[in-house]
């Protein structure tokens, strides 16, 4: 099994989201959703550190697998396109 090293702390992923898009804030235009997704624990931000550039969201604790969950972490992500 792998081993991934991932945070569902809203600041820590914060700044592992500003590692790749420096000028990202913690707004409702910008990261705040996705920060919302993982501060409840939904998905988790991994450490680019650990795993390389740009950022990588993978499903957390409270995850449940829905067409509508999925289109949700999506919609988020696009302020970062």
């Amino acid at each position: 099994m792998p081993i991934q090293f991932a945070t569902c702390v809203r600041g820590t992923a914060l700044r592992f989201i500003r590692e790749a898009y420096p000028d990202i804030e913690d707004t409702p235009e910008s990261a705040g959703v996705l920060l919302d997704l993982v501060e409840r624990d939904v998905v988790r931000i991994q450490d680019p550190m650990m795993h390389g550039p740009g950022i990588a969201v993978i499903p957390g604790r409270n995850w449940q697998e829905s067409d509508e969950a999925r289109e949700l972490v999506i919609a988020a992500c696009k302020v970062f396109a």
